[in-house]
């Protein structure tokens, strides 16, 4: 089966009722944590990863929707902008870094146009767009425009008509809301009414255009040496934990699901079990827990996120090698949409790092996806 037609039957797969795999479905869909914006636009905010040295200067992560156009800002003010081709086979990304010297970076395509010839190009109301192509695999093509011309983003943001095309192979890209999704981000960003704006540009100094806020720092804690570990036995306390027997209920691989469990050491007295905790097919779910060395009186971990904290985690694995932990919940098999994060070990708790989000699942390569949280070490 080729990815074209993997797309086109998972097309009915694309919610995952997990925190860092929601995919395909509206922000305004989300917890009530995340409050709507009358409107056509709807907005998410994101609160303070806990643990994590933030200062007031840090603006909140927030997520808009704008008809057919997403638009995310991470609390340093990176944002990205993106829209998605037809039959969510494609899209178009236009990413802005903060500050008056940054210059937005757009990326176009996806899959569906490997039965055409030549390379890829955009066409906006009859005028013709080749930027740089590379492959994103066997059938995908991403065209990437580093410097794009000021006549590209007036196109993307005022036109009526874009498709990606190869040869004679075509797909029809909307551009309902790019303009508001741009406008939105120049607001946020502070370059309205400079040459720096992505839609309403002016003579407005550009040195006027505010740098961004420093991402916080988190302070990751020394490597400990992992000897002295018993692997694949939960401690009895573990075992009579009100959580663990939900997990052992909807995990069954035996009286104790050992095969599983996973422990590590996170200081001479203290450890980290994960414990699986449901599966699909494609996200495996593991709930965490600290205890001190023998076992006894283990404490669930909250693991902080850009929309508040989670407790279970998709697909996540430990390394001790560098005190973090990454997950990354799948919205579909391939990968394309879904949520990942990092979270760094400080010794006292899991302080966030990274985390990125993609709500559509539109062949967006992950390299490209909006950061939703960014932190330094």
């Amino acid at each position: 089966m080729t990815l074209r037609s993997l797309l086109l039957t998972a097309s009915a797969a694309l919610t995952l009722p997990l925190a860092l795999g929601a995919c395909g479905s509206k922000e305004g869909e989300a917890p009530s944590s995340a409050p709507a914006v009358a409107g056509s636009a709807v907005e998410t905010a994101a609160t303070s990863p806990a643990a994590t040295v933030q200062t007031a200067a840090n603006p909140p992560s927030v997520t808009r929707e704008f008809r057919d156009w997403t638009a995310t800002c991470d609390n340093t003010n990176h944002c990205v902008a993106f829209g998605s081709a037809h039959e969510n086979m494609g899209f178009v990304l236009v990413s802005l870094a903060p500050g008056p010297e940054a210059r937005p970076v757009v990326h176009m395509g996806g899959w569906g146009l490997e039965d055409g010839e030549g390379d890829v190009y955009a066409v906006i109301d009859g005028r013709r767009y080749a930027g740089e192509n590379t492959k994103m695999d066997e059938e995908g093509d991403v065209i990437a425009f580093k410097t794009p011309s000021p006549q590209l983003l007036h196109d993307l943001g005022n036109g009526s008509f874009m498709a990606l095309k190869r040869g004679d192979e075509q797909m029809k890209v909307s551009l309902g809301g790019a303009a508001a999704a741009f406008l939105w981000i120049d607001e946020r960003q502070g370059r309205l009414n400079t040459p720096t704006a992505l839609i309403r540009r002016g003579d407005r100094p550009a040195a006027e255009v505010p740098a961004g806020p420093a991402a916080p720092r988190v302070r990751v804690a020394a490597a400990v040496a992992q000897t002295g570990l018993v692997q694949d036995d939960l401690s009895p306390a573990l075992l009579a934990h009100p959580k663990v027997k939900e997990c052992l209920a909807e995990t069954r691989r035996g009286e104790r699901f050992e095969p599983n469990v996973e422990v590590f050491r996170l200081a001479a007295d203290k450890l980290l079990w994960a414990v699986p905790c449901g599966e699909g097919a494609y996200n495996f779910n593991q709930t965490y827990f600290i205890t001190p060395a023998d076992g006894t009186a283990p404490q669930p971990v909250v693991f902080p996120t850009a929309q508040g904290s989670e407790q279970d985690l998709v697909n996540s694995r430990y390394d001790p090698k560098t005190r973090t932990l990454f997950a990354f919940g799948k919205g579909r098999g391939i990968g394309d949409c879904g949520r990942m994060g990092t979270w760094a070990w400080t010794g006292e708790r899991f302080a966030l790092l990274d985390e990125k989000a993609m709500p559509s699942c539109t062949a967006i390569p992950q390299d490209l996806w909006p950061t939703t949280w960014r932190a330094t070490t």
